[in-house]
């Protein structure tokens, strides 16, 4: 089984868009799912479950390429409900399909039901399908030696690593860090693809943070990404250093607040901006495609496209994608005064900060109204799994 993996409560769990803010991966804590009723769920009756099952049907046949393996997780029951919804079961009574093909868990780690969530959306970002003076830095497709590393794997030089680089012989080396890659690392790496050339290393830690982004194209076609996997590399959390400096306090550090600094900084090789984005050894790939129609939405990391306070964004190394979840919590999701959030949600996508069986991102929509409001989401509450029954 994959080991479970869950962020340490520091720095007031500071957030933000896709956790900014991030704890070690080598953190790990045990987690159990605790058995409840749709009963106990705040709230579960008033959501509009027609909504969720709807989303649900997008993705409940595909199951993250981790695999994972959740206990008690039936994956033919889980074909079982796919099947049923897609055939219609629950249109009249979406409520009673969820209480008839699932039973629902709290996610209690070290015997705590906490759990905490933040939220992301997909940058709008200027690019180029072709590198000039405008549009220099590569966005990378997923280099074709890159590998994911089994827990038996993860020795000598790999230890702290998730992914490696396989060479012809199939012997495994670290894959190049951010640095190296900044540096040229994948220029001398055969077939390679480049999706397209943003304007700068900041707007592709952007887009990497975040997951996806939707890049508007010189020649007014829209390209979107989707997050496809990452060089395996430790990740830093970037905004905690600023914080740690006494550039911000944890709530004055937003996303935008970060962009700044680094560029204000210097971007250059050897400047300080340059330096801070070097420290996060994370890297991450992605895929491609020209949206077809002005309503396409972003595509997570399960192929699917995401909806609006729907989707979610999860260790997939813990959970399958296509899992419905109940999150209960406070947050100014609508507007800045805190308010409930309690409604189901599908674990669509993953991303590289997202750490743990507690923890869950929620996509917020596309451009700059959803980021503002993604940004101020830390919070904590409760998080609840639906698994297929037997």
């Amino acid at each position: 089984m994959v080991p479970v993996r869950a962020l340490r409560h520091a720095l007031g769990l500071a957030v933000f868009c896709g956790a900014v803010f991030a704890a070690s991966a080598d953190e790990a804590k045990a987690y159990r799912l605790v058995p409840v009723n749709f009963a106990d769920l705040p709230g579960f009756s008033d959501d509009r479950l027609a909504d969720a099952l709807k989303v649900f049907t997008k993705t409940c046949d595909r199951p993250s390429g981790a695999r994972p393996q959740v206990e008690g997780f039936d994956p033919a029951a889980q074909a079982k409900a796919c099947h049923a919804a897609r055939a219609g079961a629950g249109s009249a009574n979406p409520s009673g399909f969820f209480q008839q093909y699932f039973r629902p868990y709290l996610v209690a780690v070290d015997g705590e039901g906490d759990a905490f969530f933040t939220g992301y959306y997909q940058p709008e970002i200027e690019a180029s399908l072709v590198k000039n003076k405008s549009f220099p830095t590569a966005v990378y497709g997923l280099p074709p030696d890159l590998v994911s590393l089994a827990p038996s794997e993860r020795r000598g030089p790999l230890t702290d690593l998730t992914a490696a680089r396989r060479a012809p012989d199939g012997s495994l080396t670290p894959y190049p860090d951010r640095a190296a890659i900044e540096d040229g690392a994948l220029e001398r790496t055969p077939g390679v693809k480049r999706l397209a050339y943003v304007k700068d290393n900041v707007d592709l830690y952007l887009a990497q943070v975040q997951g996806s982004a939707r890049l508007q194209l010189t020649d007014g076609r829209i390209l979107r990404l989707a997050f496809a996997g990452k060089n395996g590399q430790p990740y830093t959390a970037l905004a905690r250093i600023l914080v740690q400096r006494g550039v911000a306090s944890p709530s004055e550090m937003t996303m935008s607040r970060l962009t700044e600094w680094i560029r204000e900084n210097g971007i250059e090789r050897g400047q300080a901006g340059d330096d801070l984005l070097r420290q996060n050894r994370s890297f991450v790939f992605f895929n491609a495609s020209i949206e077809n129609g002005s309503d396409a939405g972003p595509q997570g990391g399960s192929g699917a496209a995401l909806t609006p306070l729907r989707s979610i964004a999860v260790d997939a190394r813990v959970w399958p994608y296509g899992l419905p979840f109940f999150i209960d919590s406070e947050m100014p999701w609508r507007t800045g005064a805190q308010e409930p959030f309690r409604r189901v949600v599908v674990s669509q996508d993953t991303g590289s900060a997202i750490v743990g069986p507690a923890r869950a991102d929620i996509y917020f929509g596309a451009g700059a109204a959803p980021g503002a409001r993604a940004s101020e989401i830390r919070h904590h509450g409760r998080l609840f799994v639906f698994l297929p029954a037997h």
